[in-house]
């Protein structure tokens, strides 16, 4: 079972709609998936439920109760661990929690193939809860001003997470994401600077912003199944394909 958490201490990245695709696409690619919303926007449980506030599996047992819970199943291979606004009171509560998410995520060793845990955009216990846990990070990056320099401090907690929790936590890659489909002084220099900061860590392939892509979560829907013949479906079916190779590459 391997665990990623999908992080970028920066908003507006496009966290969510990565992992909601990547938990759609692996699911359509025969894996059996958990998806865990660790964010107390909820968004990504907004994604997958029609009625966010039917909830039936809420993380903040995991935190609040420590009790397990049964994910709720999607649909044949997906299954949810989702979040509500209330989610926003665990970050005031004792340095405890910190591991509580991965003592209930553990609980479900062996019974997924992968668990992607979509993290809120700030330093905090929550986002340390989720590194703790996980096996991975995936960095989704936009390239906008400032973009290297939240990847250094989110490498920053990354390695003190590594050094004082989870020593063997390793970082999957990163991924150019809401990318413009023209090109841009700013984006094409952005690009080129992470790529020679980075090298390899940074995927090949690149997710162009657009309206179907930001629209297809609000039906519920990925964009392989919202716009199957568009140019975003191409780049995240490529996308998921290096994401599988680079996973077997690291797991070995």
């Amino acid at each position: 079972m391997a665990i990623i958490t999908v992080n970028n201490q920066k908003g507006g990245v496009g966290k969510t709609t990565i992992t909601f695709n990547l938990c759609k696409g692996l699911e359509e690619r025969g894996y059996k998936v958990l998806a865990v919303d660790n964010d107390p926007q909820g968004n990504l449980t907004s994604a997958f439920l029609e009625d966010p506030t039917q909830l039936k599996a809420d993380i903040l047992n995991i935190y609040q109760n420590n009790v397990e819970v049964q994910p709720e199943q999607l649909s044949e291979k997906l299954f949810l661990i989702g979040s509500t606004i209330h989610l926003a009171k665990t970050a005031d509560n004792d340095f405890d929690i910190i591991f509580r998410l991965k003592e209930g995520i553990e609980a479900f060793n062996k019974e997924f193939d992968f668990v992607l845990i979509d993290c809120l955009p700030s330093f905090g216990y929550l986002n340390m809860a989720s590194l703790n846990a996980s096996d991975y990070v995936l960095i989704p990056v936009k390239p906008a001003p400032f973009a290297l320099a939240g990847i250094k401090d989110l490498f920053d907690t990354i390695d003190k997470a590594k050094n004082r929790l989870n020593q063997n936590l390793k970082v999957l890659g990163i991924i150019l994401n809401l990318v413009e489909g023209r090109k841009t002084t700013i984006g094409d220099e952005l690009e080129r600077v992470l790529r020679d900061t980075y090298n390899d860590m940074v995927f090949s392939t690149c997710i162009n912003k657009g309206v179907k892509l930001e629209e297809s979560p609000a039906f519920n829907q990925s964009i392989m199944e919202y716009d199957s013949k568009g140019k975003q479906a191409i780049q995240f079916n490529q996308f998921l394909d290096e994401f599988l190779k680079r996973y077997e590459k690291q797991k070995k």
